[in-house]
């Protein structure tokens, strides 16, 4: 993009980093101040998420813009690589740099999202990546989509005028972004946030899209088009039925790749079925993975018993 500036690209040790920032958010990230990759890794901020492979931490940052001093929140998501999963990353885009351009592409494509402000990534030598980072700004008086869900619990029922405004937005989205052949993967309800205020329909924007791609070839891009579909409905409204979900279909339909709605919606109910282990191979892989992560807790059990 041509507001994007790199500060730096530097071999440290045998390992190689760099890390790009568009140039609106410059004033917010000076050059003396964030002169290395390490920079953005060592500032301290709010930790809103820390798991070994993951760390997630609220900054808070001022500038003076236009003779005004202004203080904005940004995000940043810092993706560790241990040695086997590094491995994977050969000669291949970060994942952070590929989410930094996919939420390029869907403000491109006048669809929101959270804003990227910058990525860096560090390799080794050989091209490996031992972690990345991505700025985006914070979004204000938002919450995530699933926990707008669960707060209505059975209070309310699913043709609600509000949820129905969320499905026909996003029905109009995914439509969109359909017709280009870009698919995001991810597109569960916990990663899309509404925006709480006086707005009708409600604000939405689609955040964590670190899979993000398009996709061709029409074999691959139809199973990416049910997986995205079968991941959002199975997430939202919880539990609804495929009459339910008729405002989504309003919006989408006629099906953006081509082909008859109906062999579409059976598609996309089979992969809804998949997502939450309805179907006889995902519900037994969904038990297996259970008790292995169960298995270490019964060890420790028995070892505070003894």
């Amino acid at each position: 993009m041509a507001d994007q500036i790199a500060y730096g690209r530097c071999p440290i040790n045998g390992a190689r980093w760099r890390f790009v920032l568009r140039e609106p958010f410059a004033p917010y990230f000076p050059a003396a101040e964030f002169h290395d990759y390490a920079a953005f890794l060592d500032r301290r901020g709010m930790d809103l998420k820390t798991e070994r492979r993951t760390r997630v931490v609220l900054l808070r940052r001022r500038a003076i813009v236009e003779e005004a001093e202004e203080t904005r929140s940004f995000i940043l998501k810092e993706y560790r690589y241990p040695l086997i999963p590094r491995i994977r990353t050969g000669l291949s885009i970060s994942k952070a740099e590929q989410e930094f351009n996919s939420l390029l592409y869907l403000g491109c494509l006048g669809i929101q999202a959270a804003e990227p402000v910058a990525f860096g990534v560090e390799r080794s030598r050989l091209g490996f990546v031992h972690s990345c980072f991505l700025v985006t700004c914070f979004v204000k008086n938002a919450v995530t989509l699933a926990h707008w869900s669960s707060e209505r619990g059975h209070q309310e029922p699913y043709d609600t005028e509000q949820t129905h405004a969320i499905l026909k937005q996003l029905g109009e989205r995914f439509r969109r972004l359909h017709q280009t052949r870009f698919f995001l993967f991810t597109a569960k309800a916990k990663n899309i946030l509404i925006q709480q205020g006086t707005a009708k329909p409600p604000e939405i924007l689609f955040i964590d899209v670190p899979y993000a791609r398009s996709l061709r070839w029409w074999p691959l891009a139809r199973w990416a088009q049910c997986r995205d579909l079968g991941v959002f409905l199975g997430s939202f409204p919880p539990g609804a039925t495929d009459t339910e979900r008729t405002p989504f279909y309003d919006w989408y339909l006629p099906d953006p790749l081509g082909g008859p709605a109906r062999i579409l919606r059976w598609h996309v109910r089979w992969a809804i079925h998949s997502k939450q282990n309805k179907l006889p191979i995902s519900a037994f892989v969904h038990r297996l993975k259970e008790a292995v992560r169960k298995k270490p807790n019964r060890r420790a059990a028995t070892r505070t018993d003894r």
